[in-house]
This record gives structure tokens, sequence and C-alpha cells, in this order.
């Protein structure tokens, strides 16, 4: 946990002199994290993997632009990393471009505070706590990423990753980032995607002394796998966990078929049991920024993670998934006369895999297609304040209605009446301020940056097990070469990943990219809740959800009770809300702040 302290306080104020230009980073950061660096009269604090050479931070500092630029331009360089840069009593704050590492601020006492997690400024209060913010990020996952109304602690500021933060004195305000990345022909994208995965896995593990890497059989975790192997001069430890209450669970013999053709790599097998399923051992859970879905599965990570201990790093392949495909909604961008026959090729390929007519899957396309972002917000309040009392749920998702901007949260049926009110009026609100939110592209950054502080909890609870995580396809140089290229040219029914597949086939084993399935844990959740059935009822019982007014427990209940005899349930909505009911139990005992540890980082006076 840190805390970063801009002091433009009372003293500077009082007298009218220039404020003090002094960042100072308090609390425990890993030394390898944190860099420090001056040029051209601006202090540079970076917190995270910046693998930047010096030259290129010095040329990134001497922007010829506003101190904002600067810190833009700081931040989107090579790794992923908050970059705080100060000149002459003004301090800007920008995170990477994915967020994967977030800034959170506040106004204190003594000047304008700013820390790497919420929970440093708010002292792990639940006075703290917004519940309807709450509300609406399980109501709407699109308040994780950056809607107005979506920040979970009343008296903390998110910076967004589409932001700058200014510290000007006493004042405060953020301005927009400029993009860090242009459009490029695919073949030119595919080729940025491989320099830049290159550069960020031998940068993390050229020269570490212990690196160890996720072996999934998937394709993300095992290109790491494959290129992390090149750089060690020793067998990489390669970690494949396997669970015996998976159904269809193919991940094993890929990954076995991989390391046998690969010689540096020495496959580890984790073996899971009835102790690792989910819902287990949760209490122990460190706690996180806001709920994580982690929280639900954290003791199969910490098994799955015990041979990587003490590993500095240990490469995963989150991310993948966001930042090499796109959503279903790239299906819009064919609309146009000329991507026609691509459509037609397109929505029969998805209605054979998902066993769906063709005409649905082609009415949602034409249907999202003349639907703006803020339209589908507005639609989604309408939908929320008319939801049956009951809690209906409807029937189970199907590929058309994937097909959207936006959706509710699958435990939204279960919100009381007042909390839906409350959601669906932040909703319309949120929709007057997206105007340039729009199209596929943009809902790919949204789920990317989703992705990212899904993944930025996940690292956290890692870090408690003695496991740093790497995941380079955060990296701001493979989120530039992938966001570079088109949404709909990432993304097809008929190849997984084209982008990994141009960037790698020739290079890496080629029958990596040619296959087509993905292992399936859906039954473990079951096994899981049977085994973990009296904490779960304990849980729903106390639920702190209905205490604040958000949910009706007994919809809960009776959700619970079905997935407990083994009946088709709402699994992700019972697990959403099992994260938030842990996360709040957690808040209720959180410790107070480290010890101070400071770094000063000094500016021109």
């Amino acid at each position: 946990m840190a805390v970063t302290r801009y002091f433009a306080g009372s003293s500077a104020r009082r007298s009218g002199a220039a404020p003090d230009p002094r960042v100072r980073l308090l609390g425990v950061w890993p030394k390898p994290l944190i860099r420090h660096t001056v040029a051209h009269g601006r202090s540079a604090l970076l917190l995270g993997e910046c693998l930047a050479t010096d030259e290129e931070l010095r040329e990134a500092l001497s922007h010829g632009g506003s101190l904002c630029e600067a810190a833009g331009s700081a931040a989107s360089l090579s790794g992923s990393y908050c970059a705080i840069v100060s000149q002459d009593g003004q301090t800007a704050l920008a995170t990477d471009l994915a967020g994967l590492h977030r800034l959170w601020y506040r106004e204190g006492s003594e000047g304008i505070e700013f820390a790497s997690t919420p929970l440093a400024l708010v002292r792990g209060s639940t006075a703290d706590l917004d519940p309807d913010a709450l509300a609406a990020r399980l109501f709407c996952s699109d308040f994780h990423t950056g809607l107005p109304g979506g920040s979970l602690h009343k008296r903390a500021t998110e910076v967004p990753p589409d932001r700058v933060l200014l510290l000007n004195g006493a004042s405060v305000s953020l301005a927009p980032r400029n993009p860090a990345w242009n459009r490029t022909l695919f073949r030119e994208g595919a080729e940025a995607l491989r320099e830049a995965l290159e550069t960020g896995v031998r940068a993390r593990v050229s020269g570490a002394n212990t690196v160890t890497a996720d072996l999934s059989g998937g394709m993300d975790s095992s290109t790491l796998a494959l290129l992390a192997a090149r750089y060690r001069d020793e067998p990489l430890p390669a970690l494949t966990y396997t669970d015996p209450f998976a159904v269809n669970d193919d991940d094993a013999d890929y990954a076995a078929l991989l390391a046998s053709r690969a010689s540096g790599l020495a496959q580890v097998i984790v073996k899971g049991d009835a102790a690792s399923l989910p819902f287990t051992g949760m209490d122990d859970v460190p706690l996180t920024d806001h709920p994580s879905l982690d929280t639900v599965i954290f003791a199969r990570d910490r098994v799955r993670l015990l041979p990587a201990s003490g590993a500095s790093p240990h490469l995963v392949g989150d991310g993948g998934d966001a930042v090499l495909g796109a959503p279903l909604t790239y299906l819009t961008a064919l609309t146009r006369r000329s991507g026609l026959p691509r459509l037609v090729q397109e929505t029969r390929g998805w209605a054979r895999l998902r066993h769906r007519p063709v005409h649905r899957i082609m009415r949602s396309v034409w249907r999202a297609s003349r639907t703006t972002y803020a339209e589908t917000l507005t639609a989604l309040a309408a939908r929320l304040e008319g939801l049956p009392s009951n809690g209906f749920r409807g029937n189970a998702p199907r590929v058309e209605r994937n097909i959207v901007w936006a959706h509710l949260g699958p435990s939204a049926p279960w919100g009381t009446s007042r909390a839906r009110a409350t959601v669906a009026e932040r909703l319309r609100h949120a929709a007057e301020s997206v105007d340039d939110a729009h199209g596929v592209d943009a809902h790919a950054l949204r789920m990317l940056r989703r992705h990212a502080a899904d993944t930025r909890l996940f690292a956290d609870i890692a870090a408690h097990s003695d496991v740093r995580v790497a995941a380079p396809f955060f990296d701001n140089q493979v989120v530039a070469a992938c966001l570079s290229v088109p949404a709909v040219e990432r993304a097809s029914v008929f190849q997984a990943k084209p982008l990994l597949k141009a960037a790698f086939a020739e290079h890496l084993l080629a029958e990596l990219y040619e296959r087509r399935t993905k292992g399936d844990y859906g039954a473990c959740e079951y096994h899981g809740v049977r085994r973990n059935a009296a904490r779960l009822r304990s849980l729903v019982e106390d639920s702190r959800l209905a205490d604040l007014g958000i949910l009706e427990p007994h919809l809960i209940k009776a959700e619970l009770e079905r997935a407990i005899s083994g009946g088709y349930a709402a699994m992700a909505a019972i697990a959403e809300v099992v994260s938030a009911e842990v996360w709040l139990r957690g808040l209720d005992r959180a410790l107070a702040l480290p010890a101070e540890r400071s770094v000063v980082l000094e500016g021109e006076r």
C-alpha cells in the first residue's frame, strides 16, 4: 500500500509563497518498482514496471508541450506504470494506458493527497463508502471503467487512464490525454505487437534470479512462457493447473504438448482438489481496492501460485483476451456496404458455433449499429427501473444478447427498487457525458480497462503470497500496437486472436495458434457451492448488501439454494454478490496504514 502526498499546503496558501514542489511517496513499495529521474528541469517518479531507457525518459520529459503532455508521454513508454512529473511547483500525474496501475486523490487538511489505492486515502473506513456507487458497479459493469458515479469512496477520486491530473498550488484539474496510438495496417500492427511483447518479456526475465510463468495451454500464457524461455539459461518453470472437477478441460493436454515441443520449458503440474474449489477460504482473502471476483477462487489462486512464491517475476497471460480481441459489437462495423459479405460469413459462423438462428444474430447486429452508447445507457436505466420485483432472470445468455454497447450486471434483478432507481439516475447522468465514447474501438478500450482493473486486484492478492505478477499484455507498447489495428480486424469467429497468430506463428510453435477450444471450469463452481454451503448461507443471512439497501436478501437466498441443490443458477451473479459481501466485511476489519517510509522527489525551487 502506498500514499503519495503533494504539498501545496496551508502555509503556502496563507503566505502567498510558491507551493512546495516536493512529492513524497509514503507507505511500502517494492524497491524495483520505484524509479526516479530528473531531466530538463522536470522531476519524474515512476511507480510500476517502467521498462523504458533513460534516453527515452529524458526525451519524454523534454516534450515541448505542457507538463500534462510530458506526464502523458512519460507514462506511455515501454512497460506499465504511473508517472508523477513535477516542475516549478506544479505536478502532473498519469497512469498507464490500460489502467493497470491506478491513482486516486483527495483534498486533505495539508493540501492535495494522492495514492496508488483509495484505501490509503480513506483509511479503510466504511463511513467513506458510497453504497449507491457500489450498487452502480454491481448493476452495470461500465461503472468500473470510468463512468461518473462509480467511485466507491466519497473522499477519493480516481484519475481515469484517459486523463492527466494537474496539481497547481491548491487547485486540481483533469486534462484530456492524447491517444498514444495511430491507425496502422494489420501486418504492421502484428509486427509492432511481436516487438513489444519480446521487449517486455526480455526486459523482465533477462538477468532475473528467479522467473516462473503460467502455462495454461491457452494462446496468451503459452506465448509468454515460450518467449521467456528464450532468455533463460536454465529451463523455465512453467505452471499448469489441473482440476479433477473441471469438465472438458483440455488445457492440460495442450500445455503438455507445448512443454514436450519446447526444450526451454520445465512444466510444473499443480493439482487442485476439493480444498481449492471456488468459494473456499474466502475469509482469508486480502482487502483490495474494490470487490474482486478472485475472492471466489482465492483458494485456487493460492494453490496454483504456490510454486511461484518468491519468483520475480511470475508471467501471466491476463489481458490477452481483451487487448488481442474485440467485443461482439465488432460485427456492427461490417454493416457498411463494403463489409456485408464478411458480415454474412461472420454471423453464419456465430450461429453455427452457438446453435442460434442466423436471422436473430443479424437482427441484433443491425439494432446495435443504429444505437449509440449513450442511448444504450439510457435504455439500461429504463430497463433497470422496470425489472420485476421477483428478480426474474430471463433465459440463459445467448450470443445475440452480447451484441450491445453495455448491459446490466447479473445481480441487477436482485436490486431493491430504491437502489435500482438510484443507479438508473446515474446511468442517465453518465449518458450525457459519453458522446465521444461510441463505436467498437471505444467499446474494446472500455473492456480492456475493466480487465486491467480486475488483474490489478489479482496482482495485489498474489503479492500477499509473495508472488510478483507481471502481465505483459497490459504493457503500454502492447496496448498501443493492438489498438492501432481496428477492432473489426482483431476479431473473427473463424480464427482466435488473428493478430497474435500473425505476430508469432512463424516464430513460435505454430500449432499453438490453431487451437479453437477453451477449458471449462463451470462445474467447479457448483461443486464449490455445495462444499461451502454453510458459509455461503451465513453470508447471505447476514447480508451487508441488504443492510445497505442494495439487494433483496430473499432473492439471493433463493438463487443460492437453487445452486446448492444442483439446479441451473445465475452463478456469475452469486459470485459477484459473494465477492462484495466478503469485501465489505474486510473493509470493516481494515487495519491502519503501515509505518511511513518516504521517497522524496525534489523539483526545481
